[in-house]
């Protein structure tokens, strides 16, 4: 049966896109290898959201699905392994089954990127995460570092502070690069440190993470830190891997799109963080999710 639009992803973006779909009586499939809402699972707590103001981000994800659920729009697991253009349109293909449709919105987001450091994905699960929120309950009372200075880094680091003895920020940089308000929030809170211009080299431990091995980028003296467990937030890159080259990236690997979120490939739209852009914030990607959608509708009623 051919299908009038897939999306890929099922985060803000994803799920917005879903809902205009279908108000616009489109059949429709959401497919994601993960449950509904993308990386905003890995975060404790939105703030400035319009009409929530402070809300957690399980409360704002749960409303998501509620809203989905409303319209009976359901997500379907699966991971897409591949898109093929078509005479009618286009196949998705998945592990498991193999889909036609008429349009395809990719609404993918970002994966965290890794440090590429000795023993970082020997020791993932047993010591390195990234990710606060699922693996921070693991170290109550423990003592953590978090790898990263941006605002994603600092505002874990407030999150493990509830959990942890301790909480130590590494960052290669001399200055921490997160927004002035959560940086004095940071320095104020007594449970955390902060270790600037400073390099990870190696996690290091046999069967789980014992210690961190240091260099400070100025005096190039090495150190090695122990500690229970590390969380890195060192940016994100975009989730494409599935993707041909006969799709235009940037050089970040961003899909590009133009004020539609049109791709360069006809009927192949794009949305959300997966896209290159200024700004990646929830509300940035819905309304990237709105208009993928309408701009695929009107796509699906020229054919």
């Amino acid at each position: 049966m051919m299908i009038d639009a897939i999306i890929v992803g099922a985060g803000p973006a994803g799920m917005m896109a879903a809902i205009y779909l279908k108000r616009a009586n489109k059949d429709i499939v959401i497919l994601d290898k993960n449950s509904p809402g993308g990386r905003l699972k890995s975060t404790y707590q939105v703030d400035n959201y319009l009409g929530f103001g402070r809300v957690s981000a399980d409360e704002l994800v749960q409303k998501m699905v509620n809203h989905l659920k409303d319209l009976e729009i359901e997500e379907t697991d699966g991971f897409v392994k591949k898109i093929t253009r078509t005479p009618k349109g286009f196949t998705v293909q998945t592990e498991l089954e193999t889909y036609e449709t008429k349009a395809v919105i990719l609404a993918t987001g970002t994966a965290p990127k890794h440090l590429g450091v000795k023993n970082e994905k020997a020791l993932l699960a047993r010591g390195v995460s990234y990710c606060a929120v699922c693996d921070g309950i693991f170290f109550e009372n423990r003592d953590v570092v978090v790898i990263g200075g941006g605002d994603s880094a600092l505002e874990e680091s407030l999150y493990l502070a509830e959990i942890a003895s301790s909480v130590v920020i590494i960052h290669d940089l001399p200055e921490l690069t997160a927004s002035q308000g959560i940086i004095k929030k940071v320095k104020q809170h007594p449970k955390i440190q902060i270790r600037l211009n400073t390099k990870v080299l190696e996690f290091i431990g046999s069967t789980e993470l014992e210690a961190v091995k240091l260099q400070n980028k100025s005096t190039y003296l090495l150190e090695v830190f122990p500690t229970s467990g590390a969380f890195i937030y060192v940016g994100n890159q975009a989730d494409t891997s599935f993707l041909t080259d006969s799709m235009n990236f940037d050089q970040s690997g961003y899909i590009e799109v133009n004020q539609e979120m049109s791709t360069n490939i006809p009927g192949i739209f794009a949305c959300g963080d997966v896209t290159k852009k200024d700004y990646r914030f929830i509300v940035t990607a819905i309304s990237d999710g709105a208009i993928a959608a309408l701009s695929a509708v009107k796509y699906i009623d020229s054919l």
